[in-house]
């Protein structure tokens, strides 16, 4: 046997070339086993897997002399999965099992002059190939840990002349050290896997909390990767247009998974009652109810009015009555407009504010204290504690100092006044402040290379291709095509979303006039968006995730 000739020091330098730079990790396998049985002069071998510290497989069976090579599922014909603790306390084990158990090499000149193990597997074996098994050299391999990852048989080591030997002590050395890269070759397998579970599983926890914060917006991070990976895949297929050559590597496909799931992770600063704010008042309860007391409070008082002037026969009943009456309507009418303006729907034109200004002079009296049973934090934002202790008149509709919390302004009539939606100014800069709080998280992380896009394609999905988006402002020209997918899939998903309470869920063909609209205006990009309508991602996704009720007829071409 030539253990150290040039064919054999040329064979081992190849694998190690193979298992640096091999991604098929089963053929590597296969090539180890090949070229141990060559330097033990083996005419046949078999190679185990073990998954888990549970099962059994055998996974290769060659035999040159037979001409057999099996691999896989072809194996489960005559050698099934083994469930390895259903045999540990078995008298009799296999000398596969018997390896795994004791973690032991057996080398037998003889195998059926071995009563210690059940070798059945071979008498078949031989009766059906008709074939004479002798010799054996059977290892576990192990990680570096000392975890068995598969069992290594070789069988009936020849020389020249074909006559069958046994494995000498240093035959057996060397089979094993070759047989060790197969070794580090699944640990490092394994390694890369548990990490890559590791990573993903720790992103979509992440992502999970960031949704469970707000009852509302609930799915957002789980649906965005689906709508980035179907525009995505579009985009791909393209086979005309500015897109037709459009690629993307494996790591860039993988780094807009993990960007699409991360997208928003700074939100996790984002107060929940800014997310959610559905009407202007909107704080941790909706204030509304505030005001409505207070109107409340000015009806009584017309009431109790009306009652002392009746009291006093100030005038006839019927006109203190038709007095009160009027001033009721005149509250109602106030209150309603108050309460509409609450709602973000519409936007409010200067007349509306103006009249915001006048309901907000009406004054009532307020007799309790303003500082009893409130928070230290509370009363020292209270600039006038005497007057908030005593009674005093109070405008209907305020905006105090203690309404001014660090950045945030809970002003009633400021906010009320809010031209469209329900954000106010800070609130949409606190909102806006989580993508550089994305930025700033997903740069801490220390992303391998291949993955060095991910903070470029999560931090710039509030972007607009005509330079107007956030937060640094970039033109369609400097971001990359699945930087723009991911603006893309956040907008969608959010337009048809069923959840949120700013909002009544809104028809698709609404959701794509929108879209429309903002690939007029430069929000969007142009050629993606044709993509997005050409290739129906948006019924690919509609048909899975939103409501039917939400599903109207659509004419792609009616949105290009």
């Amino acid at each position: 046997m030539a253990l150290s000739n040039t064919r054999n020091l040329s064979a081992i330098l190849e694998l190690n070339d193979l298992i640096l730079n091999q991604e098929n990790h089963s053929d590597v396998v296969e090539k180890i086993m090949d070229t141990a049985a060559d330097i033990c002069d083996a005419d046949s071998y078999f190679f185990y897997n073990v998954n888990d510290d549970k099962f059994l497989t055998l996974s290769y069976s060659v035999s040159k002399s037979l001409h057999i090579s099996r691999k896989g599922s072809d194996n489960m014909a005559y050698a099934p999965t083994i469930f390895l603790p259903e045999q540990k306390n078995k008298e009799q084990k296999t000398i596969a099992e018997d390896c795994f158990f004791t973690k032991g090499i057996i080398n037998l000149n003889n195998i059926y002059a071995n009563t210690k193990f059940d070798n059945s597997f071979f008498t078949e074996f031989d009766e059906d190939n008709d074939y004479s098994t002798v010799s054996i050299l059977s290892f576990p391999i192990t990680t570096r840990k000392g975890y068995i990852v598969g069992i290594a048989q070789f069988i009936n080591p020849r020389d020249e002349s074909g006559r069958t030997l046994t494995f000498t002590p240093d035959i057996q050395n060397y089979t094993i050290s070759v047989c060790n890269l197969i070794g580090i070759l699944l640990e490092n397998k394994m390694l890369t896997e548990a990490y890559g579970q590791l990573l993903e599983s720790f992103i979509e926890v992440l992502a999970r909390a960031i949704d469970a914060k707000s009852p509302y917006t609930g799915a957002h991070c789980q649906r965005v990767p689906v709508i980035a990976r179907l525009l995505a895949t579009a985009a791909v297929q393209a086979d005309s247009g500015p897109l037709k050559d459009f690629e993307m590597s494996s790591d860039d496909w993988y780094a807009l998974h993990i960007a699409s799931w991360l997208h928003d992770c700074g939100k996790v600063t984002t107060p929940e009652y800014i997310v959610d704010k559905a009407t202007k008042l909107e704080t941790i309860y909706n204030r509304i109810h505030e005001i409505r007391n207070r109107f409340e409070i000015l009806r009584r008082d017309a009431h109790i009015e009306y009652l002392k002037k009746r009291l006093k026969n100030v005038d006839t009943q019927e006109r203190l009555q038709a007095e009160f009456v009027h001033k009721v309507k005149l509250l109602e009418k106030d209150y309603d407009f108050v309460a509409k303006c609450n709602i973000g729907d519409n936007e409010l034109s200067q007349q509306d504010i103006a009249e915001l200004e006048r309901i907000s002079r009406i004054t009532f009296m307020r007799y309790f204290s303003r500082i009893k049973g409130i928070s230290w934090a509370e009363r020292d934002h209270i600039t006038d504690l005497e007057a908030s202790d005593n009674p005093g008149l109070e405008n209907l509709l305020q905006n105090r100092p203690d309404h001014l919390f660090d950045k945030y302004n809970r002003g009633e009539l400021y906010n009320l006044e809010i031209p469209r939606g329900t954000i106010n100014k800070e609130e949409r800069e606190k909102i806006n402040e989580h993508i550089v709080v994305t930025i700033d998280m997903l740069k801490a992380l220390p992303f391998p290379k291949e993955l060095s896009k991910v903070v470029e394609y999560a931090g710039a999905h509030h972007e607009r291709i005509d330079g107007k988006g956030y937060p640094n402002g970039l033109t369609g020209a400097q971001m990359s095509i699945p930087a723009k997918i991911m603006a893309i899939a956040d907008i969608f998903e959010a337009l048809t979303a069923n959840d949120r309470p700013y909002k009544e869920p809104k028809k698709l063909s609404e959701v794509l006039k929108i879209m429309q609209d903002m690939k007029n205006n430069g929000h969007i990009d142009p050629d993606l968006y044709k993509v997005f309508i050409t290739s129906q991602v948006y019924m690919d996704y509609a048909e899975q995730y939103i409501s039917p009720e939400q599903i109207d007829d659509i004419n792609p071409n009616d949105y290009l």
